[in-house]
């Protein structure tokens, strides 16, 4: 019995680590430019640049470079996530990234507790939302109108916290369906993102619900400069281990890449 149960252990961390060092969405722009080896040079040297300062911080936009060869770049954790959970993120990140997508220089990569891109273009506040991958639940719940208006308010709620001064474009919260279902919800711009823009990126994003997400249990809206999601089980930290399973989870979800 306890050889079971250590092994059931053992196997549910695998999965736990399998699923979230799967990239949750990446895009390698084919428009871009191949790049030279300047370019390739400055790119190895921002990212190691993003990464010292991510893993301290949590955020970090920087360029490098001069003229034609200078490099933009920008990483961020979730705002929720512990320290050396970033760290490791931002580290499997800026290593795929240039896997996933080599000899780009626009090139994006997507973690759900990170967020690393560069691009020789300057794209530091500006709104992007050209590019979206959206996840959602396929099982719908029992009770769409109360549920639909549960989640505006809590939308509503979050995305004004998360634009406000001084809450680094992150604000989560939750609120009571029935005493025994809770409805959980976390938004998030990059903080390269005037209040105004982070706004307006947020509203561009829950404006995506009614499309691909309406009456779903649960849903993810990822842009290059912010995110939302909302679940009806735990996700953001503190977590436990079952919680942080479920929250890795993509099991019952479908995503849909939309470009404009």
């Amino acid at each position: 019995m306890a050889f079971t149960l250590q092994y059931l252990i053992i196997f549910s961390l695998c999965i736990l680590y399998v699923e979230s060092t799967d990239p949750s969405a990446q895009l390698c722009n084919e428009n871009s430019n191949t790049t030279t080896s300047e370019i390739k040079k400055n790119i190895d040297s921002l990212l190691t640049t993003l990464v010292q300062a991510t893993s301290k911080s949590g955020y970090s936009a920087t360029s490098l470079g001069s003229g034609q060869s200078r490099v933009y770049g920008l990483a961020q954790c979730r705002g929720d996530v512990p320290s050396d959970e970033c760290s490791t993120c931002i580290q499997t990140a800026a290593k795929e990234i240039k896997k996933v997508c080599p000899d780009r220089v626009d090139a994006r990569l997507w973690y759900e507790y990170c967020f690393i891109r560069y691009n020789t273009e300057n794209f530091f506040g500006q709104v992007d939302t050209g590019y979206g991958t959206f996840y959602y639940n396929v099982e719908n719940v029992t009770d769409p109108k109360t549920f639909n208006s549960a989640l505006g308010a809590l939308m509503y709620r979050i995305n004004s916290l998360a634009s406000a001064p001084g809450n680094k474009g992150i604000a989560k919260d939750e609120t009571k369906l029935t005493d025994f279902v809770t409805l959980y919800a976390l938004s998030q711009c990059t903080q390269d993102l005037s209040q105004l823009s982070c706004r307006q990126c947020l509203a561009i994003a829950v404006g995506n619900f009614p499309t691909y997400c309406d009456s779903k249990k649960g849903c993810r809206i990822i842009y290059s400069s912010c995110y939302v999601r909302y679940e009806l089980y735990p996700f953001f930290f503190p977590l436990d281990a079952k919680s942080a399973l479920e929250s890795s989870s993509m099991t019952n979800y479908v995503s849909v890449i939309k470009k404009h």
